[in-house]
């Protein structure tokens, strides 16, 4: 019984793993600007905010993770927004730099004290799971992400990660 047990767990390790590792179909259909731009306009027609989305530089293919990467956090910062912002208009904005990609998502909400969700990952209102989920990500795939935020002034997500490019990760 106990051998059952471990190669169960072990199953469902491996499971996770694989689930973990399959990107989000969006990303199968288009590249990393056309798919956010895509998930922008459901998340728009969903929460009735509206939202602009801007790509700024030239895209490039880059690495699948990173894709993955900002893809997952333009998604998690969304229904951040929707969930606690209150707010009425957000701005995405995904930049190609020489050497890094940027993704940052503003909002005119309601806005927090970063503090407060930077010291412990968790606000005292029991919110921040998703920001510390985006952080993780970001740091997984090299990057860093910066918080700007205060009570009634909206906040600015701003995730950075390296420009690596499918040929220079070959």
């Amino acid at each position: 019984m106990d051998q059952v047990k471990v190669l169960a767990r072990d199953g469902l390790a491996a499971a996770r793993r694989s689930v973990a590792a399959l990107g989000p179909r969006e990303l199968d259909q288009a590249r990393l600007p056309d798919a956010i731009t895509d998930v922008a306009a459901r998340w728009s027609t969903t929460s009735d905010v509206p939202v602009r989305v801007e790509t700024v530089g030239e895209s490039r293919p880059v690495l699948a993770e990173i894709d993955i990467a900002l893809f997952r956090v333009a998604q998690e910062a969304l229904a951040n927004v929707a969930k606690h912002a209150k707010a009425s208009e957000v701005a995405v904005t995904l930049s190609y730099l020489d050497d890094v990609v940027m993704l940052d998502v503003r909002d005119n909400g309601a806005g927090f004290v970063v503090d407060d969700v930077e010291r412990g990952g968790i606000a005292a209102d029991g919110t921040g799971y998703g920001l510390r989920g985006i952080r993780q990500r970001i740091e997984r795939v090299g990057g860093r992400l910066e918080i700007e935020s205060a009570p009634g002034e909206g906040t600015v997500i701003n995730a950075s990660v390296p420009a690596l490019t499918v040929e220079a990760g070959s």
